[in-house]
């Protein structure tokens, strides 16, 4: 029984007998509908795929929810394992066809584009055949996805998205570090359980981790070879597909006939080691004997230590590397391992798992500072991707202090530092985001490391600050030098910066080019993505500016598919594409539904974002301006006097861009005929346009009309006005850049 559903074995009159999973809640009605959809997907376009456990029917007329599945009599891998005394009790040959069997199969899934995402010992089933040879059959494609395969608009079919943005901890012992990292999962994530699988059939233990020190398990060098190369910690090094690697564990025999691997493997490594002893001696030797020959000892010794540094460095990354190889594997993963003893919770979410162990770093890797930072590092971008701001916040400042205490890695801080930008920049701390933007773009600058993306953090930071000829400065000359090629993430960055600068500055052609690059680039990517969804999300903010609602709408629908198929729900990301939705509401006056989702989207904000976030005051404006359309004088009224009451926190704070939020206030004060609330917030508005960007932004534009309505509203009929009107009006608009 899981959190989301519960399994019952039936029997029919004749004997025969079903597994019947029933939906627990939302998500587990979510689960079932994913896993019928890709039943019924596979059956249409690969229906001779062998060993996945398919669901044969289904109930989703009327509750309770269920699918109906085959049952498996020997039990799961792991029962299976245990009534035959423990995988170690098996035959080799055995284990191996079992995990060929089993990657076959996933390959073939790949094959079609469907992901699994949750490979592990619980959904895998060992079937004996008719002439006594066992193959592994998977199950349970509940959590499982198809990587936006066009058959499915074909089939007709559409596929129902969970959304949880959480694995379950019993995965986490399988979770790509990747995953772990708040990426989406891919085929190579797969692979890297089919890695992690591979290596406990080969050691006859699913309950060992591949944890550091893993090699010393694995005697065969092929199968050491084959097992590092799928569940390599860097995806771009997992070269072996699952296909790949199925035909390397059949061909393993004749594999090893031609070539005598092992020996050759222990005799590389003691070379290996024969050869940094004899490094460090000769350089020693070095030493003396070029003093003795008359090189002068100050250039003697610098030379030296320049070769001993580079070793040194050499280390210390290995170091960090393993140390945070280990943090993952057994802080995080190994929290997955129901028999773990203390340190096991079975029904821990990924984050949890996360900043549980996070509390364990100091004390772990207390002598190696670098070591430390380097897991910290790691922890706050995890808890970054979860919109974790405040920890996160903790998680980097920790880095960046052990990194600054250690003094010798001035690349590592500006990753960390350019890294803490982007979280203050995110919760509209734009202050703190300045000071550690600028530190890393001085410390790149100076040290000649990572300048292209401290360039770029603060390039990202000018847009948001509403300074957007110093942010096409700054990453304007990125793209024209190709930094980023090869770069798909901090490409796409660029991109949209670029996009938006673009659009908030009124010149929508080069904004929709910028946002069209970027979704073509995560498109090719592969399945849908949070930066899919920002790609969406700007691109349907281009329409709605140009007038172009209908295709606005439905681009927008989509990002919120992505981002409610990556961050769940409940993500800040998710309310995103509602912000423009709602404004498409707005401007066409239909402002009972316009007033419905501003109230929603507070909702779903009031945990997340703090009171005065500007998307949460962008929000109140709005709804105000929707209840006063609506006719709700009262509520708007009073929403405008506690605005105008709390002056420091919505209009007055330093840094904070208010000028589009006040031309929000405008309207309501405007549609309730409030002349002293108007006249109050026009100067506001006046201060807010001469802080920020001095161009002919669209938003200029906007307040030019405003006045003109406003002088209208006052009597003042003269044509001047009523021309200034009309051609503001046909030219206007622009909307905060905070949304994207």
């Amino acid at each position: 029984m899981g959190s989301s559903g519960v399994t019952f074995l039936a029997r029919s009159p004749s004997g025969d007998a079903h597994a019947f999973k029933f939906a627990k809640g939302e998500a587990g009605v979510h689960g079932i509908k994913r896993e019928i959809t890709l039943t019924r997907y596979i059956r249409a376009v690969k229906a001779d795929l062998p060993d996945v456990a398919l669901v044969v029917d289904w109930n989703l007329r009327q509750p309770p929810f269920f699918v109906e599945l085959p049952y498996f009599p020997h039990g799961n891998l792991a029962d299976w394992a245990a009534a035959h005394g423990g995988l170690a009790q098996l035959d080799m040959a055995m284990r191996l066809e079992l995990c060929a069997s089993l990657c076959e199969t996933v390959a073939g899934l790949h094959e079609i584009g469907v992901i699994h995402k949750d490979l592990k010992p619980e959904n895998l089933y060992p079937c004996p055949d008719a002439d006594g040879r066992h193959r592994m059959v998977l199950s349970d494609l509940g959590a499982g996805e198809a990587a936006l395969s066009p058959r499915l608009a074909e089939l007709g079919l559409t596929l129902t998205l969970l959304g949880s943005g959480e694995a379950r901890a019993g995965s986490l012992m399988y979770l790509a570090p990747e995953v772990i990292a708040g990426e989406e999962p891919t085929v190579r994530s797969d692979v890297f359980a089919l890695g992690v699988l591979l290596y406990q059939m080969v050691v006859g233990n699913l309950r060992r981790p591949l944890a550091p020190g893993w090699e010393s398990d694995v005697e065969n060098p092929l199968l050491h070879e084959d097992i590092a190369l799928a569940a390599a910690s860097n995806p771009e090094r997992r070269q072996l597909d699952a296909r790949a690697l199925a035909e390397r564990l059949r061909t393993l025999e004749s594999r090893c006939e031609p070539r005598g691997r092992e020996a050759h493997a222990r005799a590389m490594a003691q070379r290996r080691e024969q050869a940094l002893q004899h490094e460090r001696s000769r350089r020693r030797l070095w030493l003396t004997a070029a003093i003795a020959s008359g090189i002068g000892l100050v250039g003697a010794l610098a030379m030296y230590f320049r070769a001993e540094n580079a070793l040194r460095e050499a280390e210390t990354q290995a170091r960090q590397h393993q140390a945070v190889l280990a943090f993952v594997n057994h802080d995080i993963l190994g929290q997955g391992d129901a028999y773990g003893g203390e340190d096991a919770a079975p029904d821990i979410t990924l984050l949890a798992a996360v900043q549980r162990a996070a509390s364990h770093v100091d004390q772990r890797l207390g002598d190696d500072p670098a070591s430390a930072a380097a897991v910290h590092a790691m922890v706050g971008t995890v808890l970054f991707a979860r919109d974790r701001h405040a920890a996160a916040i903790d998680e980097l400042e920790r880095a960046r202090a052990l990194y600054r205490g250690a003094g010798n890695d001035e690349e590592a801080l500006v990753r960390v530092e350019t890294a803490l930008c982007d979280v203050h920049r995110i919760a509209s701390d734009f202050a703190r985001a300045e000071e550690a933007c600028m530190a890393a773009w001085n410390r790149a600058r100076r040290t000649g490391s990572d300048v292209a993306l401290a360039s770029l953090k603060l390039g990202q930071l000018r847009t948001e600050q509403g300074h957007y000829a110093d942010a096409h400065a700054l990453l304007q000359p990125l793209l024209a030098q190709s930094a980023f090629a090869g770069n798909s993430k901090y490409l796409g960055e660029l991109r949209w910066a670029l996009g938006l600068g673009a659009r908030n500055s009124g010149r929508f052609d080069e904004a929709r080019q910028h946002f069209e690059a970027l979704l073509a680039l995560y498109r090719k990517a592969g399945p849908q993505s949070t930066w899919m969804g920002w790609a969406y999300n700007s691109l349907g903010s281009v329409m709605v500016e140009t007038g172009d609602y209908a295709r606005a709408e439905t681009t927008l629908l989509a990002a919120r598919d992505a981002f409610v198929h990556t961050q769940g729900e409940g993500g800040v990301e998710a309310q995103m594409p509602n912000i423009w939705r709602a404004e498409i509401r707005l401007r066409q006056g239909h402002w009972h539904e316009a007033r419905e989702m501003q109230q929603a989207l507070l909702d779903a904000w009031r945990d997340t974002l703090r009171p005065n976030h500007p998307l949460r005051l962008l929000a109140e404006a709005n709804l105000a301006w929707a209840e006063a359309g609506d006719g709700m004088r009262e509520q708007a009224h009073t929403r405008l006097d506690a605005a105008l009451r709390n002056r420091a926190v919505v209009f007055d704070r330093p840094g904070d861009r208010i000028a589009e939020r006040t031309l929000r206030w405008i309207r309501v004060a405007i549609t309730l005929g409030d002349r002293d609330a108007a006249n109050e917030l026009f100067g506001v508005l006046d201060k807010g346009l001469a802080r920020e960007d001095p161009g002919p932004i669209p938003m200029r534009v906007k307040a030019r009309c405003l006045r003109a309505q406003w002088s209208l509203l006052q009597g003042d009929h003269s044509a001047r006005i009523n021309e200034a009107c009309e051609a503001a009006t046909a030219s206007a608009t622009t909307m905060d850049a905070t949304g994207g």
